[in-house]
């Protein structure tokens, strides 16, 4: 009898800078592998070499403040459609679990809320790019503007995480009500990013349980 083929997942994080998406995907991770799952994780922008290009660029342009929402918009999805084709729908069909740090998500978050491009646009571009492609389940690491202000760092040079706190509280209120009203009709799990390391993990945790469960 030929074994059934495992069913593969695609798993978002979400939240703001300073959320600690970083921290609890790399728990996520050990808890995934400890349990069988064969696990990539990755980031978005990036997570392939062109698409780390266009991440880079993207920030290069964004710092000389020479690409508005709507140029960054366009970079993004670019670097989107190259990153789904080559590495995240062929490890879903393979029966792998993608954990991906952002994804279009970000994008409405970001460039939509937080610097007041459209998000009409936004979201055609999502279901063109995505071609009916999904996460199964994102993962939203909810933390007020004042907490994330206080935990972010500008690592890598990333220029978004260093914008002003009225610009924080954009991109959070923007996660919320996405998360609210089920964006793109995808199942959001929000999580509460201010307790403990521990605790975060454990509520995630049993969010993976469930996912992994459903066919």
């Amino acid at each position: 009898m030929e074994r059934q083929k495992p069913e593969g997942k695609f798993v978002v994080f979400e939240g703001v800078g300073g959320s600690g998406k970083t921290t609890q995907i790399k728990e996520a991770d050990k808890y995934l592998k400890e349990k069988g799952c064969e696990v990539i994780v990755t980031r978005e922008p990036g997570g392939v070499e062109a698409s780390e290009i266009i991440r880079n660029l993207i920030f290069k342009l964004k710092s000389e403040g020479v690409a508005n929402a709507d140029h960054q918009m366009a970079l993004f999805f670019a670097s989107r459609k190259i990153w789904l084709d080559t590495l995240v729908k062929p490890a879903v069909e393979k029966g792998k679990v993608v954990l991906s740090d952002r994804f279009d998500t970000s994008t409405n978050a970001y460039q939509g809320y937080g610097e007041g491009g459209n998000k009409d646009t936004i979201e055609r571009f999502s279901k063109i790019i995505g071609d009916g492609f999904t996460p199964d389940a994102v993962i939203l690491l909810q933390v007020s503007a004042k907490v994330a202000m206080e935990r972010k760092s500008d690592k890598e040079g990333d220029p978004f995480d260093s914008e002003n706190s009225e610009y924080f509280q954009r991109v959070v209120d923007g996660y919320d009500d996405m998360a609210k009203n089920r964006w793109r009709g995808i199942k959001w799990y929000v999580v509460d990013g201010e307790k403990s390391v521990d605790e975060v993990s454990k509520a995630i945790n049993a969010i993976l349980d469930k996912v992994l469960e459903k066919k």
